[in-house]
């Protein structure tokens, strides 16, 4: 993902608030840096060339750093303070006459430890606006480490001093003497990433692999620089020129997943998942296209984060005959976490803040541009991504550039489709009832209704529909226009119809039958009535492990409630239920889902810790599950780790770790 801090964001959003403003206004850094890790400090020289000639100059700087101006003949002004979650001060520069150069120094002091953004109960994403210390350096705009000049891009040149045995990455190309990065091309930030690390290099067709790590493992290092290479030339051949002259994946010293121009910065733990080289960092190179090529106008809605998922997450699972899959985990998590009250428009969505808006800003948007696709073909769409990035690259645009883009190249009006996808929050739902078929003298007539079951108003649908007829392997497909709340079908078959399947690939954005869908471990973690059900026979050890849990996840949750199982006759009906401990009272209920685990039954609640799934037995539209927890050691491990099974019914655990042995989805009904 391009994730960037939610103050990064306001920032975006605020110093960009006319995409086209600052086309004209590239202002040029010439910085000089010296870091001292251990004092968390910073010292700066920067020489600024101004677009054109000004008297005055405005600029916006991290109030711990002190500026003072080395300009001939100008005066900077006493600093007023900025309504800011991190201390900005801004500044005036008078000129004695009108100037194109400016010299500001400053030094301080930049050190904000890391934080939790998060959305749900079970803890989130640790994030920074800006962290100078002995473990590593990150600083972006968000940290205002250097001058921001509202409505305006950026080039610099950057020289960097380091302790002895430290490197800096930043976007662009290394200085002569490796001594720090250069980027003439416009950009919307400066970067300075600086740790101990180990470099490995390796050209490409496209432009140069790079691999900082902070231990040396070549053999990590050479999986990397070879998908670097496959994917480079991959995205270049679909969308156009890669813009930069590197790429480059940097090991940060906490779990991230930034994507910054000409490379991304990733988690310790995360680079070392052997799916990661194949899935999440394709989506990382593709950014450099979307939202690191052509920026985002965050103001009118970030559209990159949908349209990178779309051609990299689920292009590499179409391309392994999987793409139906990948949308309906992607519905599913809708349907899991977003609540009517949670729900917002695309045109809204600014970055991943947790799991609600994660699955409308990735997950609604991925299904409109693959809705989009379908309507327009598969040329016409490539084509129309052409020439957006052609004629947007290095300027702020939106989903209103999209548009335009795809009517140039389609001729077609495509007003409506995005203003009901883009502008509009919810989703459409989807009933079929009184189906039937009957024999006719030409064949057989097949009739049911198909009602958008929303509360609200109707939305202008293209249902696919696969009708499986007899002696026939495969289904009739059809695609039905429904702009009301209900249509009648009326189909004439020549064959016998057996069976009607609606959106049975799951090509239509909407909120997913319970029928369509397993048990998941998701549906309990984007729940907003939640009971956590603690064991009063289990040892003293295990009841205060399984409080200290629940505990934490319902701090400051007023939707979640504790009970021990002493305290029920019965499960509530209404809410979604977490099941704790092998010897809750309420375990038994689970033993139909846990015969099905893998392994021996002796094995599966004594020797390991598993999580496991089912329907509440009284009430099908909500879920329960069982938590039990063995060794009691693995507990932290578990609740950190569990979170990211969330689309599966079942996940089991073995050793303190904990690591994952086996993980699923039950079956379910056709849509």
């Amino acid at each position: 993902m391009k994730s960037v801090p939610t103050l990064l964001l306001f920032l975006l959003v605020s110093l960009f608030p006319v995409a086209q403003a600052q086309e004209n206004r590239v202002i040029h850094h010439d910085l000089e840096v010296w870091l001292t890790p251990e004092m968390g400090g910073i010292r700066v020289e920067d020489h600024i060339t101004l677009p054109a000639p000004l008297t005055l100059v405005e600029f916006n700087l991290h109030a711990a750093l002190n500026p003072v101006t080395t300009t001939h003949g100008a005066m900077l002004s006493a600093p007023e303070k900025l309504n800011s979650t991190i201390p900005v001060e801004h500044y005036q520069l008078q000129l004695s006459q009108p100037g194109r150069k400016i010299s500001i120094e400053y030094g301080g002091r930049i050190h904000h430890p890391l934080d939790t953004l998060s959305q749900g109960y079970t803890g989130g994403r640790e994030t920074t606006p800006g962290l100078i210390s002995t473990e590593g350096v990150f600083l972006s705009i968000g940290s205002h480490w250097f001058p921001v000049i509202e409505n305006s891009l950026l080039s610099f040149t950057m020289k960097i001093h380091l302790p002895h045995g430290w490197s800096a990455i930043s976007q662009g190309e290394p200085l002569a003497d490796g001594n720090g990065w250069r980027e003439f091309i416009p950009q919307d930030d400066i970067y300075l990433i600086a740790a101990p690390y180990h470099l490995y290099t390796q050209a490409t067709p496209v432009a140069e692999a790079q691999v900082y790590l902070r231990s040396d493992d070549p053999q990590l290092a050479e999986s990397y620089l070879a998908a670097t290479g496959r994917y480079l030339s991959l995205y270049q051949e679909l969308l156009g020129e890669y813009p930069y002259s590197k790429f480059a994946l940097v090991e940060n010293f906490w779990e991230s997943g930034y994507g910054m121009p000409s490379f991304t910065l990733l988690g310790p733990r995360v680079i070392r998942l052997p799916f990661i080289v194949h899935s999440s960092y394709p989506h990382e190179i593709l950014h450099n296209w979307w939202g690191n090529g052509v920026y985002v106008d965050y103001a009118s809605g970030n559209w990159s984060e949908g349209l990178t998922t779309y051609l990299a997450d689920h292009l590499l699972k179409e391309q392994q005959g999987k793409g139906a899959a990948y949308r309906r985990n992607s519905l599913q998590s809708y349907a899991d976490y977003v609540a009517k009250s949670d729900d917002f428009p695309l045109s809204k969505f600014r970055g991943h803040h947790g799991e609600i808006s994660q699955a409308v800003g990735y997950a609604k948007s991925m299904m409109f541009f693959h809705m989009l696709r379908l309507q327009l073909g598969d040329r016409l769409f490539i084509e129309g991504l052409r020439h957006f990035y052609t004629n947007n690259r290095f300027r702020h645009v939106g989903f209103k550039e999209l548009q335009q883009a795809f009517e140039a190249i389609s001729q077609q009006q495509l007003g409506d489709i995005f203003e009901q996808w883009v502008r509009r929050s919810g989703a459409p739902a989807l009933k079929l009832s009184n189906t039937s078929a009957s024999k006719t003298e030409a064949g057989y007539r097949l009739t049911g209704q198909l009602q958008q079951s929303q509360s609200e108003a109707p939305y202008q649908l293209k249902v696919p529909i696969f009708i499986h007829i007899e002696e026939s392997e495969a289904p009739l497909q059809r695609t039905l226009i429904m702009d009301k709340r209900n249509l009648e079908i009326d189909l004439l078959l020549q064959q016998r119809p057996l069976r009607l399947s609606i959106d049975p690939r799951f090509d239509l954005f909407r909120r997913l039958d319970p029928g369509e869908t397993p048990a998941t471990l998701g549906q309990l973690f984007g729940a907003h009535k939640l009971t956590l059900v603690l064991p009063s026979n289990a040892s003293k050890p295990a009841r205060e492990s399984y409080r200290n849990l629940a505990d934490s996840w319902s701090k400051g949750q007023s939707d979640i409630e504790i009970r021990w199982d002493s305290e029920l006759e019965q499960l509530p009906d209404g809410r979604f239920i977490w099941v704790f401990g092998a010897e809750n009272r309420f375990t038994p209920l689970f033993d139909p889902v846990v015969e099905k685990l893998p392994g021996e039954k002796s094995q599966k609640m004594q020797q390991r810790s598993i999580a496991v799934s089912r329907r509440h037995p009284r009430n099908p539209q909500i879920s329960i599950a069982l938590l039990s927890i063995q060794p009691l050691r693995a507990a932290s491990g578990i609740a950190r780790k569990l979170p990211h099974y969330n689309r599966y019914s079942y996940v089991l655990f073995e050793g303190e770790e904990p690591s994952m042995q086996f993980k699923g989805q039950w079956r379910t009904a056709n849509s």
